[in-house]
C-alpha cells in the first residue's frame, strides 16, 4: 500500500467520524429544546428583577401593599404571556413571539436546554423607548 492509498483511506475515515458526531450533535440539539414552560420562566425571571427594580425606584418600601401590587403585576403579565405567546418550533431549536402592533416580536431563543431571552435591563430600555414614542405623539 503506497501512500496515497493510505491518505485516501484515513480521509475517508475522517468522513464518517465528522458524519457521525454532526447526527450526534443534532439529535442531542432535538432533545434538549426547551419546552414553552422553560421560555415563560426565564421572561418572568427577567419581569420580575424589572418590576422589583421600578418599585424601588419609585420609592415603595417593602411591605404588604408593594408585595401585592408586584404579585398583581406579575400575574396579569404571565396571564398575557400564556395568552399571547407563540412558539415556533425549527426542532433543533426554538423562537417565542408576541404579536404587537401587527408585527411578531421575537422574545426568547432556546437551544440546548437553555433559553435567551431579555434581561431587565433590555427590558427596562424597550419600556422607556415605547414611553418616549408615546410622548412624541
Amino acid at each position: 500500500m503506497d501512500f496515497k492509498e493510505l491518505r485516501n483511506k484515513t480521509l475517508q475515515g475522517c468522513g464518517c467520524v465528522s458524519i457521525g458526531i454532526v447526527i450526534l450533535i443534532a439529535v442531542l440539539m432535538t432533545q434538549t429544546v426547551p419546552s414553552k414552560k422553560a421560555h415563560k420562566e426565564a421572561m418572568m425571571k427577567a419581569i420580575k428583577e424589572y418590576v422589583d427594580e421600578k418599585a424601588e425606584e419609585q420609592g415603595f418600601g417593602d411591605n404588604v401593599l408593594t408585595d401585592i401590587g408586584k404579585a398583581v403585576v406579575n400575574k396579569g403579565i404571565e396571564v398575557a404571556l400564556n395568552a399571547k405567546l407563540k412558539v415556533h418550533n425549527y426542532y433543533l431549536w426554538n423562537t417565542t413571539t408576541v404579536r404587537l402592533d401587527g408585527k411578531d416580536q421575537l422574545l426568547s431563543v432556546g437551544v440546548l436546554g437553555q433559553v435567551l431571552t431579555f434581561d431587565k435591563d433590555m427590558l427596562k430600555e424597550r419600556i422607556e423607548k415605547a414611553d418616549n414614542v408615546e410622548s412624541e405623539e
